[in-house]
């Protein structure tokens, strides 16, 4: 066996090692969870105790889990483990505020019993500082159209123009840094549907972005300077297609993007949509960002965390998490300066994660804006200059719609 084959011998034998761990997890997460809030009898609570313990091999710190883990351990009585399993949830951010919460600490009958105990009253202590604002941002700019209904953001820094991608009117938009917008394309020019990520090409002017419809999932590439479309990509008729979520651009000009429980690659050789890479450990990819010296993937998955892939030996591994922090619920991922910035709606914050030295682990976190009036339904992001941009969209709905606002917070 020469050394190339002993290598990858030895990258399937740990990725084999690692499936263990989440073979309960992939395919059917959202409805072990909903059962795991749902369960009441002895014999359901035991059988999602089994997917939070599956879970919780992986990352540690969830605290959608560890909520459950306590939710389920009260209903069978294990008082202990269900203050310390709710404690931890808490300081790991799940609490009141969390815009998706519709059972928590409050109102959660598994807690009856609970809550005259002093275990259960210092926890409702810990909940009210978790709640506390967090406010380091400041508004960059307002958008007038309030029904755009946008996710993706991205900036040219050769014209010093932001780039907004439409939801509901299916366009790209083109922005200066007061809001001053001019439609980049038409709604649905080209067959543009609902846009999700998107990212500027400085070097090649390119504009590339993430469409999706049930109908038709497709990558757009558009020339930076006349809006034209130069192409689309698309999978087959007869595989398995897939939905787009984001995108980010090699140095060398590889697309690769995040989506379907897998990550694909455009590479500029061949210019073919392609798969890269698809693992037990990928349950909802969603952010995409890349290493600066454009070796490494950093992979965000909405439901379990950050994950890490090497481009050229496609291992992967989960980025470890600090007691306290959590890397749950993430959008927008973005690397700069070692350190990982994150668009984290699901915990309804925008965080800075530090990696360590040799970009094993998350050394801390800094929450740089978190259940503030401003921080409504945060999507993406991108590194402008000293800032931190991010998009936050009410969807123009309600009685007094705010509408979209960029945030920047400096870095």
């Amino acid at each position: 066996m020469n050394t190339k084959v002993k290598f990858y011998f030895l990258v399937i034998i740990l990725l084999i090692h690692c499936l263990p761990a989440v073979g309960q997890i992939n395919g059917n997460f959202r409805e072990n969870q909903a059962k795991a809030f749902a369960a009441s009898s002895a014999d359901e609570c035991q059988s999602s105790l089994k997917f939070c313990k599956e879970v919780l091999k992986v990352v540690p710190n969830h605290p959608l889990i560890n909520y459950l883990t306590a939710r389920l351990n009260a209903i069978l009585g294990n008082e202990k483990i269900a203050l310390e399993q709710l404690n931890k949830a808490t300081e790991l951010g799940y609490t009141t505020k969390l815009p998706f919460n519709k059972t928590h600490h409050l109102n959660d009958t598994a807690f009856i019993t609970l809550r005259e105990k002093e275990g259960f009253k210092q926890i409702m202590k810990a909940l009210e500082k978790a709640e506390k604002p967090i406010h380091k941002s400041q508004i960059a700019f307002s958008i007038k159209d309030k029904k755009l209904g946008t996710e993706g953001i991205t900036y040219d820094p050769v014209e010093k123009m932001f780039y907004l991608g439409s939801h509901y009117k299916h366009k790209i938009i083109k922005v200066d840094h007061f809001g001053n917008s001019i439609d980049f394309t038409e709604e649905g020019q080209d067959g543009l549907k609902l846009v999700l990520g998107i990212h500027v090409d400085p070097i090649r002017r390119t504009l590339w972005a993430c469409s999706f419809s049930e109908e038709k999932k497709e990558i757009f590439k558009y020339d930076l300077s006349s809006g034209r479309l130069i192409k689309k990509y698309s999978f087959p008729p007869n595989e398995v297609r897939h939905g787009f979520n984001d995108l980010v651009i090699h140095p060398n000009g590889d697309i690769y993007i995040s989506g379907g429980g897998a990550i694909y690659v455009i590479p500029h050789l061949s210019d073919k949509l392609e798969w890269f890479f698809k693992n037990e450990l990928i349950v909802s990819p969603n952010g995409i960002t890349l290493s600066e010296d454009g070796q490494v993937i950093y992979s965000a998955d909405y439901l379990l965390g950050i994950n890490k892939i090497d481009i050229r030996t496609k291992s992967v591994m989960f980025l470890s998490e600090n007691q306290g922090h959590s890397t749950f619920g993430i959008d927008g991922l973005y690397f700069f300066n070692n350190s990982l910035y994150a668009v984290q709606i699901g915990l309804n914050q925008i965080s800075r994660f530090s990696l360590n030295k040799d970009a094993t682990s998350l050394k801390d976190c800094e929450v740089f804006e978190r259940y503030t009036p401003e921080l409504i339904e945060p999507t993406t992001g991108v590194i402008v200059d000293d800032y931190f941009y991010y998009v936050t969209d009410d969807g123009g709905q309600g009685e007094h719609p705010r509408g979209i606002f960029v945030m920047k917070v400096a870095i």
